[in-house]
């Protein structure tokens, strides 16, 4: 239990230093180079998603985390971090491990549902990624690249000023401040 705890918390923690690279990417600007910092750009011609993974991408990423009343994953620009992180910080191991998974679940879907998931109506979308992914989660080892992929658009949904600020709670300073009060106001402290 040890070995699989450690595991899960190093993934988790390879996947917050994923988003947290893409993030640093996405501010990077050539100088004189006009547009909007907070949506990543692929700052060189290294290897990119195509435009049919990309579809995918953002199909799963949008039945995952939806459009309510706040952003869903698309609005919030996650399929954008996913390019830069593919293109930007993932090496060729990373990269092939990222277009079989996808080859995988385009494979699946087409073979489920008669045709490409980003195709589908939004109902059929739901309905055939809840299934699967209610076997991913049941069934150990069954597709470790759809839970990954899973957490990392969770991750840089969750990192997204949308996510960050419209769906989690956010207080940028916690409380008010004080700056002078008797210290007969204060209670106790706390000794642990």
């Amino acid at each position: 239990m040890t070995n699989s705890f450690m595991s899960n918390r190093r993934d988790a923690l390879k996947g917050l230093l994923a988003i947290s690279a893409a993030g640093a990417l996405a501010a990077c600007k050539a100088s004189g180079e006009a547009g909007d910092a907070s949506k990543p750009k692929v700052l060189s011609g290294g290897p990119k998603l195509t435009t049919a993974e990309m579809a995918l991408v953002a199909a799963l990423a949008q039945t995952i985390i939806p459009k309510t009343e706040t952003a869903g994953a698309v609005e919030a620009g996650v399929p954008a971090v996913i390019q830069t992180l593919f293109t930007e910080w993932g090496d060729d191991n990373y990269r092939n491990y990222w277009r079989a998974g996808l080859n995988g679940l385009e494979q699946h879907f087409l073979q489920a549902g008669g045709q490409n998931f980003a195709k589908m109506v939004p109902s059929q979308q739901a309905n055939l990624l809840g299934k699967y992914d209610a076997k991913a989660y049941a069934e150990a080892g069954f597709d470790d690249f759809y839970k990954n992929m899973k957490s990392t658009i969770a991750t840089a949904y969750y990192m997204s000023e949308p996510g960050a600020t419209e769906e989690l709670a956010y207080e940028p300073v916690p409380g008010e401040f004080k700056g002078c009060v008797p210290l007969s106001d204060q209670p106790k402290t706390w000794a642990t």
